[in-house]
């Protein structure tokens, strides 16, 4: 007993306590004519983030920074940014990264804060900002890289131990050291690269398709809370919002800093979810009237609320988790009579009317999706399952090295389960017992939830995808 108990909490700290930091993907996109950054944030599910903008005075550029909320701020000059962007288009933003040792010149002085503003407001360039931190010894930049870009498709990695320069005009920057040319297995540095690499102009479609292939995705821990694609040229950035990619924000700095010094949360520039006010009345009213709610506010708040995401499919999805699959299916053929063509929708319909012992109704939807999209992942994992063998088919990952499947099944991390790469997905097939089971996939060597099954138990950390097997 003592054994299992030993053994269960070994579990939970192997798959809680591996790269559980604030993490980052940043990448250059330079083709001669346009240059671009992405950028997607990664950082714990409930941070709050805030733009704050700077018109140009007599001695400082205009700029604007973005900050995270949850760090206590007293005082606006003890902000500390995570990026900015100036007027001329120098931009700046960090990758956390295991700490290292500081190089220190003795005829420096230390840096004891924070350099982002003053970069914006004192530089045009990355070579105006070289000049600028080499007065420093940067000894705040030790768990961190700086990456500097500016619209002459220049960039550089600064630390507080060494720096890197511009090699290629693409380029890409997630949580390792890249000192002295040093590479990590990262699927999201290794796909951002692949795209780079895969085209030679690049317009704001190739960088937001980059952003979502290179993302963290709900039901985990750690997400890409926000996106941008910043046309360097312009100083316009294109932002997205958890993983959100059918819905942009459009910030001209040129004409925010128009309108004097002021600030905005992230949130606040796009519609808000539609989860929380149709749960509250699911509560207290019931299934028909949260409907009836669903379909006015479609009518009456549009751009209010947001109808484009798959927030309302996830409320459904939560309703069949605690054993309510009649409201669920109520709600998903709701949401179908608008969207008749999202096949997601149909294979959630599948497992809610499963749930829910429609088994020939069931079936008829995972045939629906299957007969359109022979590959489809959901529709695959839920209704493809034959003798309790459940096939994973991933287009996810495409440029990992490795990607494996555990859970009680393989004993978790005892047995975890190669998957092979074929045509461009990530299969196997598992025997798996009748009933519930929870899984996770290991991604070279990061543990993540399904990011395609929003079934799932646990918070925080703590988060494993649910699987039934009929």
């Amino acid at each position: 007993m003592i054994y299992k108990i030993f053994k269960t909490v070994l579990l939970c700290f192997v798959l809680t306590n591996t790269f559980i930091v604030n993490a980052c993907t940043i990448f250059m996109a330079n083709d001669g004519k346009n240059v671009w950054i992405g950028n997607n944030e990664d950082e714990l599910q409930n941070t709050k983030y805030r733009m704050w903008y700077y018109p140009a005075q007599k001695n400082s550029y205009g700029y604007t920074i973005w900050t995270d909320l949850n760090i206590k701020i007293k005082f606006l000059n003890k902000l500390n940014p995570q990026g900015g962007l100036n007027e001329f288009g120098l931009f700046l933003d960090y990758t956390a990264i295991d700490e290292i040792t500081a190089v220190k010149d003795e005829q420096k002085k230390d840096r004891k804060k924070q350099v982002v503003t003053d970069l914006l407001i004192n530089c045009k360039t990355v070579e105006d900002a070289l000049l600028y931190l080499n007065k420093y010894n940067l000894i705040k930049l030790l768990n961190v890289q700086l990456f500097i870009g500016d619209a002459s498709g220049n960039y550089a990695t600064v630390t507080g131990g060494y720096i890197v320069r511009k090699t290629d005009n693409n380029f890409a920057l997630t949580n390792y050291c890249i000192n002295n040319g040093h590479k990590e297995a990262c699927h999201r540095r290794d796909v951002a690269t692949h795209y780079l690499n895969s085209t030679t102009s690049f317009q704001l479609n190739d960088i937001t398709n980059i952003l979502e292939k290179s993302t963290q995705k709900l039901p985990n821990n750690l997400i890409s809370n926000y996106s941008m694609a910043v046309n360097l040229k312009t100083s316009t950035i294109y932002l997205y919002y958890k993983n959100d990619f059918t819905t942009v924000s459009t910030l001209a700095l040129s004409e925010e800093l128009k309108k004097g010094k002021h600030h905005k949360d992230i949130q606040y520039y796009f519609p808000a979810s539609i989860t929380n006010i149709l749960e509250k009345t699911y509560k207290s009213n019931g299934i028909n009237s949260a409907i009836e709610q669903y379909k006015t506010l479609r009518k009456t708040s549009f751009d209010k609320y947001n109808f484009k995401n798959d927030d309302a499919i996830n409320l459904a999805i939560s309703w069949i988790e605690k054993g309510q699959p009649h409201d669920a299916i109520k709600l998903l053929e709701c949401l179908k009579e608008f969207d008749p063509n999202n096949t997601n929708i149909f294979s959630w319909l599948g497992v809610a009317n499963r749930k829910a012992n429609n088994i020939n109704e069931s079936n008829k939807y995972f045939s629906n999706v299957l007969e359109q999209k022979p590959n489809d992942y959901l529709a695959t994992l839920w209704g493809r399952q034959e003798n309790q063998k459940v096939i994973f088919k991933l287009a996810d990952f495409e440029d990992a090295q490795q990607v494996s499947v555990m859970g009680d099944f393989t004993e978790w991390t005892k047995h975890p389960i190669k998957m092979k790469k074929e045509n461009g997905y990530w299969t196997c097939e598992v025997t798996l017992p009748k009933g519930e089971n929870t899984y996770k996939f290991l991604v070279n060597d990061q543990y993540l939830a399904d990011s395609k099954n929003f079934m799932h138990i646990g918070t925080g950390p703590k988060i494993y995808s649910k699987l039934y097997v009929w």
